[in-house]
């Protein structure tokens, strides 16, 4: 019951930021509606971006569910150019990836991002001359890049707010050297983040640190297990994923249960690691084995015959069913940590985080994240990572390195968590600022051209 009191707390301290906001500039609002019509954009690219989107739209319509101040409005680019080459980059040239993420922030690469999509020009074209909106949130550096270039071009007064998903160090593209490129504001998500870019001398007055909301279904999980005698939410959590894969009804709950996990292309990754498992006789019959493959049919199939050795193989995935596998498992072997993921494992408190490979780039700072916080450990080496699962399963000694992410992972988790729901709830206040601020820039705008008549 405790998270949903400071749930609550948290929605009524927003509310009262926003009424706070709007006080402060009352009278831009006088002749005008007092509901801001704010877009959230994103580009399909992996599902984080989308998944932050989301997760914002979530925050500012629990806030003000009767949109009262907000009509906050959910956009997803048609171009699927972007997303293509991410596959391409995660099957085939995963080195790639990292190249990328290094070269984008500098002026040419920016410039040839835009050049090859040039529907995603024409989409932000029509956006700012079109969509009636007070501000636009982008959660794509390619996106927030193009409307900087689109609004500067057509003389547009809008507010334009990057919101970087990752944590750490991120790409430069988030926020280019050249100003004309830059978004007005920044969103981040994480302490480390809001450093980088004080670092880098972006004012206090453009940065925001925000927090994510997780989807309803993991929401859920995490107050059964919070809520509920772990043992009797376990066997509800089996038989709602038996409903819809009836074999699951066997797994044994007095084993503990390795979850490996990848997001949707990633999982593969870990199959070094699943290889040692299921060679190891002792660990194979003292632990479930559950494997997500996403979108990676490939993988799937070629687990086929250790699915029908009692592996428990799943391709794509429900998120009410993907919530209801990490609040059944006790110990998750990652291929990659995206920032949702992160925010949904915290949330079904499954950890410590065991990461055996992370995507070249954006990733990398993730690493550092989850140790700072002992949230985890990275170990990229097989037959060491298989030494930490025996040591958490409880087949060998607990070595210090273990036992310091492992020891009082639950009430980091819910505590990071907390604070990540009461961060979210405060970005309402946040855009009701940048509207304001708009609204006096035109005001101020409007003055200057009546004395100039």
């Amino acid at each position: 019951m405790r998270s949903r009191r400071s749930e609550a707390h948290a929605i009524e301290a927003a509310r009262a930021d926003i009424l706070r906001c709007h006080h402060e500039v009352a009278v831009l609002h006088a002749a005008r509606s007092m509901t801001r019509r704010i877009l959230f954009g994103s580009i399909e690219a992996g599902a984080g971006h989308n998944m932050l989107r989301d997760s914002m739209v979530a925050a500012m319509r629990r806030v003000d569910p009767e949109h009262r101040s907000f009509e906050p409005v959910s956009w997803t680019s048609a171009d699927r150019s972007v997303q293509r080459f991410y596959a391409i980059c995660v099957h085939h040239f995963t080195r790639l990836q990292g190249t990328i993420f290094t070269f984008t922030g500098q002026r040419w690469a920016m410039e040839v991002g835009m050049w090859l999509t040039p529907l995603i020009q024409r989409e932000t074209r029509t956006l700012l001359t079109e969509g009636r909106f007070d501000a636009i949130v982008s959660t794509h550096a390619l996106f927030s890049i193009m409307l900087a270039r689109a609004r500067a071009q057509l003389g547009v007064h809008m507010p334009i707010v990057g919101a970087v998903p990752d944590y750490g160090t991120p790409s430069g593209g988030y926020f280019p050297h050249s100003p004309g490129l830059q978004p007005d504001y920044l969103i981040v998500m994480g302490e480390d983040t809001l450093a980088h870019y004080r670092g880098e001398g972006v004012s206090e007055e453009r940065l925001h640190l925000s927090g994510f909301l997780t989807r309803e279904a993991f929401s859920r999980v995490g107050h059964r297990m919070r809520t509920e005698p772990r043992a009797a939410a376990r066997v509800a959590l089996r038989a709602e994923v038996a409903q819809e894969t009836p074999g699951f009804a066997a797994l044994d709950l007095d084993r503990p249960t390795l979850l490996f996990l990848g997001g949707s292309a990633w999982t593969a990754k870990t199959e070094p690691v699943l290889r040692r498992v299921l060679a190891d006789g002792a660990l194979r019959a003292s632990v479930n084995l559950v494997v997500v493959c996403g979108r990676d049919r490939s993988f799937q199939e070629a687990l086929a015959l250790e699915a029908a050795a009692g592996v428990h193989v799943f391709g794509y995935v429900s998120p009410a069913i993907l919530a209801a596998l990490m609040g059944l498992a006790d110990i998750p072997v990652l291929g990659s940590l995206a920032p949702a993921t992160l925010q949904e494992l915290l949330e079904t408190e499954l950890g410590p985080l065991l990461l055996f490979h992370y995507i070249p780039g954006a990733e990398r700072s993730h690493v550092s994240h989850i140790e700072a916080h002992r949230l985890g450990v990275y170990e990229p080496d097989a037959p060491a990572m298989l030494q930490i699962i025996r040591e958490a399963v409880g087949l060998a000694r607990v070595s210090p390195r273990i036992a310091l992410v492992r020891d009082g992972f639950r009430d980091r988790a819910r505590e990071l968590r907390r604070r990540s729901v009461e961060r979210a709830m405060r970005l309402p206040g946040f855009l009701a600022r940048v509207c304001g601020e708009r609204a006096l820039r035109g005001t101020a705008a409007g003055a200057v051209s009546s004395q100039s008549r």
